[in-house]
């Protein structure tokens, strides 16, 4: 199913780019391309890429299909560390949904929810991709310290139909606007960059997260 959403473009929010986020939206160009390639076993290097890229990528894809969290937990850019920490949680949730531990799952939700909320919408986490964890996101951002996104979802999951319908069925005008303004609340990074609060928390529960 994550498929079509382990991309971590959080870093490279096309069309909604903030100043938190343009020093890391040339590494995404190279994301995306790693990610597409994963599950071949390795990258396929693009022309227009660095020799610097290609042995970012490397490392990060060694790191991944080795889960070597020493190596991991070495790296000094917190997008690498990031979006390595990211991919390994992906590839344990598609091989075994239930595997991931309390702290391990807090880290794979917010990190899709800011991939929707900079993707797209908030709206295509809770209710498309893990309508059931929609409660559970709200205190997984608290858990990682990011409580001013946490308060912002509890406020869209109140507005969201309460029989699990699509928002935009029964929705008017004001809540419309209302959730507009959530969304964009959210994806303006109001706790900070979400990746440093991701190292800290991951730091912080080493133990829990290997």
């Amino acid at each position: 199913m994550l498929g079509t959403h382990n991309l971590y473009i959080a870093y490279a929010p096309f069309g909604k780019q903030t100043q938190h986020t343009r020093d890391v939206v040339g590494k995404l160009k190279n994301q995306i391309y790693y990610n597409r390639n994963m599950e071949k076993g390795s990258f396929i290097a693009l022309s227009w890429m660095t020799e610097e890229m290609k042995n970012e990528i490397r490392k990060r894809e060694k790191i991944v299909n080795e889960e070597d969290f020493d190596s991991l937990f070495s790296l000094n850019d917190n997008s690498d560390f990031s979006i390595a920490l990211h991919q390994i949680l992906v590839n344990r949730f598609d091989k075994k949904p239930n595997s991931l531990n309390q702290a391990q799952l807090n880290l794979f939700l917010c990190m899709h929810l800011e991939n929707a909320g900079q993707a797209d919408s908030i709206l295509s986490f809770l209710q498309e991709w893990f309508p059931e964890q929609k409660e559970q996101v709200i205190k997984s951002l608290n858990e990682i310290g990011a409580t001013k996104s946490s308060e912002i979802i509890k406020q869209a999951v109140e507005l969201l139909p309460e029989d699990g319908t699509w928002f935009f069925q029964n929705s008017d005008e004001k809540s419309e606007q209302l959730m507009g303004k959530l969304d964009k609340d959210f994806s303006d990074y109001p706790d900070g960059l979400m990746k440093d609060l991701y190292r800290k928390y991951a730091e912080m529960n080493r133990n829990k997260i290997e």
